[in-house]
């Protein structure tokens, strides 16, 4: 069991880079076989793989047509920033004492490095799209609430798909975003609750029109 607990989890993040790499675009569609040949893996991890993209909304499985590639829709983009804006600023401040602070620094150092280049690969803005997920992810798990984290984990996939894409056609974008988390660092190091919250509020707001321009663009 976990022999194929481990393929599954492996064809799950082949998948999703082969979607964050445009090497699957949205709205094509594939088939169990082809995705089999792709990985070079059998039946039952690329199986359970589909499953499991197909929850997180990556992926729709249409019965005897084929398996489909997800948009990212306008609605969803809402819907995951709605949340957010409304949560995060109060988590932050509810659980601004518990936040590590090495790990802070350590991912300020990450986004000064990512800003101080002028222009990255694909693979460079998908990693940065991660850190910036774990960056957010930190916060919200500060809180210590399961419920919480899990329906952050939910947006994560989504988000790192938004982000690489608006990363890669948006340079300026990328900047601005690094630089504002950066400032949200210093803020909560410098012991400034009420302008980190304002920051973190203001960089989720700019984000969110973000993805909408770089998805209507796509249109």
């Amino acid at each position: 069991m976990t022999h194929k607990t481990g393929l599954s989890t492996i064809a799950y993040q082949q998948i999703k880079s082969l979607i964050l790499e445009n090497k699957l675009q949205p709205g094509q569609f594939v088939n169990e076989s082809q995705l089999q040949e792709i990985l070079g893996l059998g039946r039952t991890p690329v199986r359970e793989a589909i499953l499991q993209l197909a929850e997180n909304e990556l992926i729709t499985v249409h019965p005897r047509k084929g398996i489909e590639i997800s948009r990212i829709s306008p609605k969803s983009i809402h819907d995951i920033f709605e949340v957010r804006i409304l949560i995060e600023p109060e988590i932050l401040r509810a659980n601004f004492n518990k936040l590590d602070k090495d790990q802070l620094i350590s991912f300020r150092i990450s986004f000064q490095k990512a800003a101080a280049s002028d222009k990255l690969s694909l693979p460079e803005c998908i990693r940065l799209a991660d850190l910036d997920n774990q960056f957010h992810l930190a916060l919200v798990s500060s809180m210590g609430n399961q419920y919480a984290t899990r329906l952050m984990n939910t947006f994560v996939d989504k988000l790192t798909i938004i982000r690489s894409t608006v990363s890669i056609q948006s340079d300026g974008r990328l900047s601005v975003s690094n630089n504002e988390h950066i400032e949200i660092i210093n803020s909560i190091l410098a012991g400034n609750i009420d302008e980190a919250c304002t920051q973190l509020k203001r960089h989720l707001t700019i984000s969110y029109g973000e993805a909408v321009k770089t998805l209507m663009s796509t249109y």
